[in-house]
């Protein structure tokens, strides 16, 4: 309990301090110490005070030296101030500069209460005593005599008050301070590697599910413990248990009536994040106390300030031992030099806390256990990317020319794997052209080393235009892609996507090309797709010759059907497709394979298409071409007739 003492002792010191310790009654200090207490309370509650560390100590001393000005201010040189109209309207100018900076569009609102109470203590116009007060001295005499009156209550109140209106200015005026003076050493905190060209992944291995469709896979599989325990979401983490990748999470209470019923939670809840065919995993029979959720002493955030009073307490992971125990993986990082908003934090280790004994353990960065994989967060990641994309530019270039500058396409960054098995965060940058759909290039965070690599790129979409392609593809309106990710797959770039349906579960895998506009492969597998992008990297590298998995078939088309879908309350048709019936097998194409063919195909003409071989069913078209169109008149005459009598049908795959 000490550890929620300090803060508040720190900060009633401060007022002592500020505003002298001899003008301060005895009969105050236990109305001081029922404060000290209440914020002790409160800090113990609700985590109000910020880490005990040394830019804590300097605030403190700063608001002692503010607060004794302050005093001194008011009693000696107020009054004749209001006394004197131009002094008046000056100091009245700079409480409104400084009250619209703290409070923006609320300074509005604090200027029109005090403006009423200062109307509701005018006089009115007439003959007063020449001791009288009036005006604004009127109004300034008036709460001080009420302040005498209340005694050390007032100095308590108003102090404290005071106290934390004046951490945000003082805060405020500091970190701007700090930006200005320190930008060489905020270059030198990120020291991303230059790289050429990202590592090559197991495609296997690749994430396809994403944390949102995780999130509600692993809700639906706790049944009857809904009621009681619901998937901790702060808890969700990507890591790497029995060699393959999984999102897992544990139980957390529903409310706090549960926990003080309750006490414990049974278990945790794993997926595989690479195959979304899997079944999640339902662990019970475990003993957690420490959870975000919990009360009192065993809330995991009052747990990691009890233990860590003067850093900063990061993101917490639920992460897996290779015995199957869970722990939480919580980030630590101290204070750094941040440059205008990048105002950061450095890494410096993580805490391992076992959620049933509640031990906590500290490592070092690069010393934790090796099954650990998540130390790194995402804010601090997306921090070390918007630092990078600044910082290599330059101040001037970044504020004004903009020359190399890069910023982050997204407000957060995704999981991604890695090329050593690994797992980071990827961060795709581009310019801060509004206009700009292009990628500038990639940044890597290492999520267990915080190592940060950048490769450039010139001519490569960024993922927002290939999600608008992936949607353009995909077979109807209820389905649609996640977040494209850009991984070395096979030697060359392409996009991983998965293609999730409106309860956001994954049905199929989408993989685009970012250097062109082609139709993107949309497969039911990761394994489908990747065969198919073998095939069509092949197909790009020697047209014209054979490729494994590559099917082109010529023949006559039995049916036509033409699938509008509509979504949406108003109904509007968002996309059309096509779907051929030929040789007894379901063929779909979009508008944008071919807009001169696709539409105006009909039943009996002959085709010439291309597709993945044991792509699914409808498969999708790589390429069309209607050669009934390409023919004469009479030729269409003789073809129809050749078909009445005996169909010609050319069949070939590649080996």
């Amino acid at each position: 309990m000490y550890v929620y003492l300090l803060a508040p002792l720190a900060l009633m010191l401060a007022i002592v301090v500020g505003f002298g310790p001899k003008r301060i009654p005895a009969r105050g200090v236990a109305w001081m110490a029922a404060t000290v207490l209440a914020l002790a309370a409160l800090e113990y509650l609700a985590g109000f005070f910020p880490p005990i560390n040394v830019l804590f100590i300097l605030f403190i001393i700063l608001l002692a030296a503010m607060l004794r000005v302050i005093r001194i201010v008011m009693e000696h040189s107020l009054p004749r101030i209001m006394n004197n109209r131009i002094l008046m309207i000056a100091l009245v100018a700079v409480v409104v500069v400084l009250a619209t900076a703290v409070f923006s569009g609320g300074a509005i609102i604090l200027a029109l209460v005090a403006w009423s109470v200062y109307r509701s203590t005018k006089r009115p116009r007439g003959p007063r005593p020449v001791s009288q007060t009036d005006g604004l001295s009127a109004f300034w005499a008036n709460p001080r005599k009420a302040m005498n009156a209340l005694g050390p209550l007032s100095l308590v109140v108003i102090g404290t008050a005071a106290a934390l209106v004046l951490s945000g200015v003082i805060a405020g005026a500091l970190t701007k301070v700090a930006a200005a003076t320190t930008y060489a050493p905020q270059v030198t905190l990120v020291k991303a590697r230059i790289t050429n060209a990202l590592p090559a992944v197991n495609v296997s291995d690749v994430p396809i599910v994403e944390r949102a469709n995780a999130a509600l896979v692993l809700s639906n599989s706790i049944g009857g413990l809904g009621p009681q325990y619901h998937v901790s979401n702060q808890g969700l983490s990507l890591v790497r248990y029995q060699g393959q990748l999984v999102w897992t999470s544990p139980l957390d209470y529903n409310n706090g009536l549960i926990w003080l019923t309750k006490h414990t939670t049974p278990g945790y809840v794993w997926t595989s994040a690479s195959n979304p065919s899997a079944k999640p995993a339902l662990v019970l029979g475990q003993s957690y106390q420490i959870t975000p959720n919990a009360g009192f002493g065993y809330n995991l955030g009052r747990v990691l300030y009890q233990n860590f009073p003067t850093l900063y307490i990061g993101t917490s992971d639920w992460e897996l031992s290779p015995q199957g125990q869970g722990y939480w993986v919580t980030s630590l990082y101290a204070p750094a030099p941040g440059l205008a908003g990048l105002v950061t934090h450095v890494l410096v280790g993580s805490a391992l806390t076992n959620p049933t004994t509640g031990h906590v353990i500290f490592y070092p960065l690069h010393s934790q256990p090796g099954w650990v994989s998540q130390i790194v967060g995402p804010n601090f990641a997306q921090n070390e990317a918007q630092r990078f994309g600044w910082d290599r530019a330059g101040l001037i270039a970044s504020t004004f020319t903009h020359q190399l500058t890069t910023e982050p396409v997204h407000a957060t960054p995704y999981n991604v794997l890695l090329g050593n098995g690994g797992l980071g965060w990827e961060i795709p940058m581009t310019s801060p052209s509004s206009v700009d759909n292009s990628l500038s290039g990639i940044i890597l965070v290492d999520a267990e080393t915080n190592q940060v690599t950048y490769t450039a790129f010139t001519g490569v979409q960024n993922d927002v235009a290939v999600t608008q392609r992936i949607n353009g593809a995909t077979l109807n309106s209820t389905l649609s892609a996640g977040r494209p990710l850009l991984y070395n797959v096979a030697g060359a770039l392409g996009y991983i996507a998965p293609v999730i349906n409106q309860s956001g579960i994954v049905q199929e895998v989408a993989l685009a090309d970012p250097r062109n506009t082609t139709q993107p492969i949309i497969a039911s597998s990761v394994t489908s797709a990747f065969a198919a992008w073998q095939s069509y990297l092949a197909g790009t590298a020697a047209p014209g010759t054979a490729v494994p998995g590559l099917v082109h078939l010529t023949a006559y088309v039995t049916r036509v059907a033409t699938s509008l879908e509509s979504s949406g309350a108003s109904g509007a048709t968002v996309k059309e497709y096509w779907l051929y019936l030929i040789n007894g097998h379901a063929f779909r194409a979009t508008f944008s394979l071919n807009p001169s063919v696709v539409p105006f195909v009909r039943p009996g003409d002959l085709l010439s298409i291309t597709y993945i071989k044991d792509s699914g069913s409808p498969a999708t078209l790589q390429s069309i071409t209607d050669r009934t169109l390409l023919q004469t008149p009479t030729a269409i005459l003789h073809a129809a007739v050749s078909k009445h009598h005996a169909p010609t049908v050319h069949h070939r795959s590649a080996p």
